[in-house]
Order: C-alpha cells, then sequence, then structure tokens
C-alpha cells in the first residue's frame, strides 16, 4: 500500500470516527496490509503538526479526531482521486470500445476479476519484497518471477 494511500485512508476513518493510533492501524488493515507503528506514529504526529487531526488523552492512550482543515484536506485529496481514475477511464474508453482492449485480456479471460484478489495479493507482496531495496532480494525476486512466467507459459 502506497503512503499517500494509508494517509487518505487514516483522514476517512477518523471522520467516521475518533481512534487510537493501534485502532487506526487495525482500520487500515482492513483496506490491505497492516501498518507498521513505525509510518502509523510520525504519520499521526506530522498531521497533527499540521492542523489536521487533533488528539485527547483517554488514559494511557492518545485518541486522534480529525479538524475541519483535514476536513478539508479530505474533500481535496478524495477530489484528486475520483479525477484521476476519471483520466484513467477517459483514458481507456476509446480502446474498451474496440478490439485492442481484448489485446489486453481483460475481457479475454472470464476469470480475471473472479480471481483479481491472487492478483491484488502478488501486487502486494512484490512491492513489500521490492521495498527493502535489497540487491540481494531483488535477484531472488527476478529469479522467482522468471521461473513462474515459464510455468504460466507452458499453460498456453
Amino acid at each position: 500500500m502506497f503512503k499517500a494511500h494509508i494517509k487518505l485512508i487514516a483522514l476517512k476513518e477518523l471522520s467516521k470516527e475518533s481512534l487510537s493510533g493501534y485502532d487506526l492501524m487495525k482500520h487500515i488493515e482492513c483496506f490491505g496490509k497492516k501498518p507498521s507503528p513505525g509510518y502509523v506514529y510520525p504519520l499521526l504526529k506530522d498531521l497533527k503538526e499540521k492542523g489536521f487531526i487533533s488528539f485527547k488523552k483517554d488514559k494511557r492512550k492518545k485518541v486522534y479526531s480529525i479538524t475541519p482543515k483535514g476536513k478539508r484536506l479530505l474533500v481535496n485529496l478524495q477530489k484528486n482521486r475520483e479525477e484521476m481514475m476519471k483520466r484513467m477511464r477517459d483514458v481507456l474508453k476509446p480502446i474498451a470500445d474496440k478490439d485492442e482492449i481484448k489485446e489486453i485480456g481483460f475481457y479475454k479471460h472470464k476469470g480475471f476479476f473472479k480471481d483479481k484478489n491472487i492478483l491484488v495479493k502478488f501486487h502486494k507482496t512484490l512491492f513489500s519484497a521490492y521495498k527493502k531495496d535489497d540487491e540481494k532480494n531483488r535477484d531472488k525476486i527476478k529469479k522467482i518471477i522468471d521461473d513462474s512466467i515459464m510455468k504460466l507459459e507452458k499453460l498456453k
């Protein structure tokens, strides 16, 4: 999951209800991989320093809430996301009405959308492994992908 997505999800979740950092991590996990405390707490600190969220002490924990400024940021982030999605749809629409889309394979393979969860999981795992920026890891990843491609080509 990209950092910008985590910020958007955090603001969106805090717009629904006030949450502790731990509870926020559990909410974010529903959208994909659970973020680390080493990322979430500095993000919360940054959002607080910029005035997008506030917190109140509740016994031993901090409970975070979105501020009016944070709500405006959330609206702008959501508008930007929608505009980006619209531009992507606009780019794909001309080919969606033609036979070129079949070359991509979206509609040729009926199980694609049915089984997309495994592709999403693969994507998350791949980027997570690459994030470590380790040359040995990259070589292992390339070998795994090359082996997988060879096996998949045999299925044709």
